[in-house]
């Protein structure tokens, strides 16, 4: 009897499902340091304390913290509700890629996805800039820079089908207080998906720009940069525990549906209950579980 199909944590959909970018909010918050924070908010408290009676000055802050205190005891007694909010998966998961099709009449190709652990390859991409300045991401430049990185950003995901990307997850280096270093981590299906995106009229208009204005206008301190790694079948691994998707496990990937003759989208997040996954050289696919594996 051949080894059961995974079992995907979500049913397919007909519509792809991805991560949020981070709102405005949270870039200049996490673009400047803590006591340039403070001091930020020290003066707007200084400005209210000249416009407003005294009296009345302090009561934005006072609401402002008393709002934090009344969301942090409720989420605290709440916890269950403040998890599952979140996305989180209980237990463990693992990501895998799904086949090209399935046919959910058919009860042997029901399932979207395989039997063997990461019997497909995958490519991993890395795309990100740093601002080296005083200003971090108000440096000048830098709105242009986030501009042309978000049109890649939307290009990329808008046409996840064409180009093979599974997703993408942002991130902000943290090597400097001021956390002046963004990144983007995709996943293609294979490289010539992501080489179809590099030479896409977006992607290429971004990279002519910057070449031909950034540099022309001496923003040096506007440094960006790519790695790329193409990983063949049973050479990587992926565990995650009580958490919500995240990275490869928050990706989609479009597969057709052989019942309906349209593609559905699967994401690639999976269960990982059983014993198959209880090593990292089993997650590999490459057989029976060595005594020093996690």
């Amino acid at each position: 009897m051949p080894p059961a199909s995974f079992k995907g944590i979500f049913a397919p959909t007909g519509k792809r499902s991805w991560e949020k970018a981070s709102g405005l909010a949270n870039f200049l918050k996490d673009s400047f340091s803590l006591p340039t924070l403070l001091v930020l908010a020290g003066f707007v408290q200084g400005v209210l304390s000249l416009i407003l009676p005294s009296r009345y000055a302090l009561l934005p802050t006072v609401f402002v913290l008393l709002r934090a205190v009344v969301c942090a005891i409720r989420d605290v007694t709440s916890l269950e509700r403040f998890v599952a909010e979140r996305g989180v998966i209980k237990g463990r998961t693992s990501a895998q890629l799904p086949n090209a099709s399935y046919d959910p009449v058919l009860a042997e190709k029901a399932s979207p996805f395989g039997s063997a652990p990461a019997e497909k390859s995958i490519v991993v991409l890395h795309l990100g800039a740093r601002f080296n300045h005083p200003l971090g991401g108000l440096a000048p430049g830098s709105k242009e820079v986030t501009e042309k990185f978000m049109a890649c950003h939307k290009e990329v995901l808008t046409r996840a089908k064409e180009f093979g990307c599974l997703g993408g997850t942002s991130y902000r280096g943290d090597e400097t207080a001021s956390n002046n270093t963004v990144m983007t981590v995709y996943y293609f299906r294979d490289l010539d998906g992501l080489n179809s995106f590099a030479h896409d009229r977006v992607h290429r208009e971004a990279w002519d720009w910057y070449k031909k204005e950034c540099l022309k206008k001496g923003y040096s301190h506007i440094g960006i940069f790519h790695e790329a790694f193409c990983a063949p079948a049973g050479a990587y691994e992926t565990i995650y525990v009580n958490m919500q998707p995240t990275l490869l496990g928050a990706g989609s990937a479009d597969v057709k549906n052989e019942a309906t003759g349209t593609d559905d989208w699967v994401r690639t997040v999976v269960d990982a209950s059983s014993s198959v996954w209880r090593s990292q050289h089993s997650r590999m696919g490459r057989g029976q579980a060595r005594e020093t594996d996690n």
